[in-house]
């Protein structure tokens, strides 16, 4: 089955002003980072709000826009919320027969520069804010541990890759999809940047330890 897509002028409605948003996640970037900052971020992942949710866009590399990922920050610690569960922008428009498929959260950006590595990492979160700690990557996000995926991966296999999964079990695994990437001609490799980190608890990403302790950018 073909996937659905969102009409561009449903983003363009909900997108005004990324410093209007009123969601948590929004609120949390500006305590860490200025207001410029965010903007910009906000306008390059094409990050939206559902009142104090947040909305990721999925848009491929064809800019179609996939999906609107809805979950729900704390303001202040920047952690998702447990007691709301993931929604999606389709469901809550009630759209009928819209046929999900997923893909990168932040692919279309691979057409603004063919040369950046991509870093990849398993929050949407977490490519927002270390796209604004280490710009030199291109920031992409699988959405979960299982993203990491050859559905998903197929249209950055020219790209050179490195993953960093979160610390503990999403590190065994990417690793050894890595390797069964590798024999489908992917050049990609799995940083173990969080593993060998005492500060980063398991289950942990790049933003736990970059907010704590300002850890050295990875190789």
């Amino acid at each position: 089955v073909a996937p659905s897509f969102h009409e561009s002028e449903l983003l363009h409605k909900m997108y005004c002003n990324g410093l209007n948003n009123k969601d948590n996640f929004t609120l949390f970037l500006k305590l860490h980072f200025s207001n410029d900052e965010v903007m910009k971020a906000t306008k390059k992942y094409f990050i939206t709000d559902w009142n104090t949710s947040t909305v990721f866009w999925q848009r491929d590399n064809q800019e179609r826009i996939r999906a609107g990922k809805v979950m729900l920050y704390d303001s202040i610690t920047g952690k998702r919320s447990k007691t709301v569960v993931t929604n999606w922008v389709h469901s809550k428009l009630k759209l009928e027969n819209f046929n999900l498929k997923q893909c990168l959260f932040g692919l279309h950006l691979i057409n603004e520069n063919t040369t950046k590595v991509i870093a990849l990492v398993e929050a949407e979160k977490t490519a927002i804010i270390m796209s604004l700690y280490l710009p030199d990557y291109i920031w992409l996000a699988t959405g979960s541990e299982s993203g990491f995926k050859m559905e998903y991966l197929e249209p950055i296999k020219s790209c050179k890759i490195i993953a960093f999964p979160d610390k503990g079990k999403g590190f065994e695994s990417w690793s050894k999809k890595a390797d069964d990437l590798k024999s489908l001609g992917f050049e990609i490799s799995v940083n173990d940047i969080l593993e060998n980190n005492a500060n980063c608890p398991d289950g942990g990403d790049l933003v736990d330890v970059y907010l704590q302790d300002k850890a050295e950018p990875p190789p």
